[in-house]
């Protein structure tokens, strides 16, 4: 990966969306520790038991990439950045409709070709409430290429009843239909037989973007609150702090986590990302 060294400080785990009920934590092992990978950099990641309602994630950093931030500690607002992009993520935020703060597990770009060029579309990180991490315990041990190539896992993480969210941040300009017209290219074939209910979700879907420009720092939030139930948040820059729509249909919400984390996804980068990250929490 590169040889970067690496070095972490601790930072702290907390928050709810306004107006919600913190959902608590699940205890984790003081000694479980992992690694989060990026494309071209690894940072530590140890995640600690619960004090005081709270959990606490060690802050990851690359040496040479981000400023020491030794005397940071609880510094939430730090960001992770996606190299192919310069897309920065903050590595825990509380999104809008949620019931707690989410940790980023992964970051990647999502690249289509023109002819024979690749031209970058958006740059995207995925969300999760870290209880997830606790129900994926029968991997343990595997490698990132096993957890990457191991469709029955990436299924468990979406199957679980906790929050995970897609961050999508536009880095060019793209008009709404455009947009969503690439999105559903990628989810109806998913869909085998759609339903009344799946046909309305999809015209649900396709209306956030219909005459909608979506310009360069657009942000796009897709959040599965449970495997049936996705909200879609659109702003034209910075989160999105209202719910645009929910969608409503386990086959639309299962094919488009699919899109991204199945055995084609439309963003490799992103899955392989995710995959380090869980090979070295599991390990």
């Amino acid at each position: 990966m590169d040889g970067v060294v690496l070095t972490s400080v601790p930072s702290a785990l907390s928050g709810v969306c306004p107006n919600r009920v913190n959902a608590g934590s699940r205890n984790h092992s003081p000694n479980q520790v992992s690694v989060l990978r990026t494309v071209n950099c690894v940072s530590s990641l140890s995640i600690h038991p619960p004090q005081n309602g709270n959990s606490f994630l060690r802050k990851r950093h690359c040496v040479g990439v981000v400023k020491s931030a030794a005397s940071s500690v609880g510094n939430a607002d730090e960001k992770v950045e996606e190299p192919a992009t310069s897309v920065k993520f903050q590595r825990t935020v509380a999104l809008p409709g949620c019931s707690t703060a989410l940790s980023l597990l992964g970051t990647g770009f999502r690249e289509k070709k023109f002819a024979i060029i690749g031209v970058k579309v958006y740059a995207a990180g995925l969300y999760v409430n870290e209880s997830i991490l606790t129900g994926l315990t029968a991997w343990k041990g595997k490698s990132a290429d096993e957890i990457q190539r191991d469709s029955s896992l990436f299924s468990s993480i979406f199957q679980d009843q906790a929050e995970k969210s897609l961050e999508i941040v536009l880095v060019r300009d793209v008009d709404g239909k455009t947009f969503w017209d690439a999105l559903d290219e990628a989810i109806s074939p998913r869909i085998k037989s759609p339903t009344s209910d799946d046909k309305t979700a999809l015209s649900t879907f396709q209306g956030i973007f219909q005459n909608r420009p979506l310009n360069k720092g657009s942000v796009i939030l897709l959040t599965w609150i449970n495997p049936s139930k996705m909200l879609v948040s659109v702003s034209s820059g910075g989160l999105p702090k209202d719910v645009d729509a929910e969608i409503e249909s386990g086959s639309v919400t299962s094919a488009l986590f699919d899109v991204f984390f199945g055995d084609s996804p439309v963003s490799p980068t992103l899955k392989s990302s995710v995959a380090n990250q869980l090979a070295m929490v599991l390990k």
